[in-house]
């Protein structure tokens, strides 16, 4: 018996004007002033999730991921952790809902290019 596909999870950005349908993305955020981008990321984690995790558990993704768009510039730092598929407790401020995706399924629910981009990365690296 083959092993079931491995799951990602992904935050529902509600409706708004500009896009009325919402959309889905994986875990996103910001570095706060004299804060590591692996701590950022631990307390985005948490802030969007509930989720605990530590940094030592995050697994970086290697490239340089730089976003240019009419107004500024978005540049990332990738990690992916591993965590048992559990129930959430989102930030219901920014998001409305979630849910564990396949691995195979996730580019196709992913609204913003960027986010595309970086997926595929993200994926490359599960895969190996």
């Amino acid at each position: 018996m083959a092993d079931a596909e491995e799951l990602v999870l992904l935050l529902h950005v509600a409706a708004s004007p500009e896009i009325p349908t919402g959309f889905w993305q994986p875990i996103t955020g910001g570095i706060k002033e004299g804060e590591a981008s692996r701590e950022a990321c631990v307390r985005e984690i948490y802030e969007e999730t509930s989720l605990r995790i530590r940094t030592e558990d995050l697994h970086s993704i290697p490239g340089h991921w730089e976003f240019e768009l009419p107004h500024q510039v978005i540049r990332k730092s990738l990690y992916w952790v591993e965590t048992p598929e559990a129930s959430i407790r989102i930030a219901p401020e920014e998001h409305d809902d979630w849910k564990w995706v396949p691995i195979s399924a996730v580019e196709a629910q992913l609204y913003w290019e960027s986010n595309r981009r970086t997926w595929a990365a993200v994926r490359d690296c599960l895969r190996r």
